[in-house]
């Protein structure tokens, strides 16, 4: 039967037990007032991973931000993710030519191409259409390009608006099995809500990123345990019914 990953994104060190203790599988440092996939400061990054390391087995991503322009400085972050050890870098394609999109990816990837266990996946942003950026399913296509190892559909205008809300079923199916045909990890985030894990699971995600939904306080507040391990067990509840 197929699952499906827990990604939860955290913006401090405090929230990392609660995470890991909840049962996330993926662990992303991220800056949520710096935009959809905000660059984490350097130190929290490295104690993140101490922690993580520490407590078991479970991943960790980095995001690299919402990128709208190429810029060498991005080559020397993700570098540095792949020194730090990270098992994922998230880089969002802010950008709307596929052109400049397929030389930023293919960039970061000669960079990082001395980390073999390292694996760049590239965000489109679902709400593509209002932020002027590259589609998602053409993010697909850069991945190919440039043998990045995933894609995930992300929002970009966080608040607004989910990405059930702004791509239909039909779309987030494509983008997932094109994902699948290039052997590509496909993943799902945009301010997913527990009652949207079935339908990610059915969809054939192999990844679902979550942060709103398991914070007390909205996307800014804090992470809650006990809101990480409801998402699990639905996941869970989800898989068994399946099953039978």
């Amino acid at each position: 039967m197929h699952s499906i990953k827990l990604l939860i994104s955290v913006k401090s060190l405090d929230e990392v037990k609660d995470v890991v203790e909840g049962g996330a599988d993926i662990i992303d440092v991220k800056d949520p007032s710096n935009g959809s996939l905000g660059l984490p400061d350097l130190s929290l990054v490295k104690e993140v991973i101490d922690v993580v390391r520490s407590l078991g087995s479970k991943e960790v991503s980095m995001a690299l931000g919402d990128v709208d322009k190429e810029n060498k400085a991005l080559n020397y972050i993700a570098f540095v993710g792949g020194v730090l050890n990270v098992d994922y870098i998230k880089v969002g394609m802010a950008v709307i030519d596929f052109d400049v999109a397929t030389r930023i990816a293919r960039n970061i990837a000669d960079t990082v191409s001395v980390f073999p266990k390292l694996r760049i996946v590239l965000v489109g942003y679902a709400d593509y259409l209002y932020t002027q950026s590259i589609e998602p399913l053409k993010i697909v296509d850069v991945a190919i390009k440039t043998e990045a190892e995933g894609v995930m559909i992300d929002t970009l205008r966080k608040g607004r608006w989910t990405t059930f809300d702004v791509l239909s079923l039909e779309y987030l199916r494509k983008f997932a099995e094109k994902a699948h045909e290039a052997s590509l990890l496909a993943a799902i985030a945009g301010s997913i809500r527990i009652e949207h894990i079935s339908l990610c699971m059915k969809l054939g995600f192999d990844v679902v990123g979550v942060r709103g939904a398991v914070c007390t306080g909205g996307r800014s507040g804090k992470i809650s345990r006990e809101l990480v391990k409801q998402f699990k067990l639905e996941i869970e509840k989800y898989k068994a019914l399946r099953s039978y």
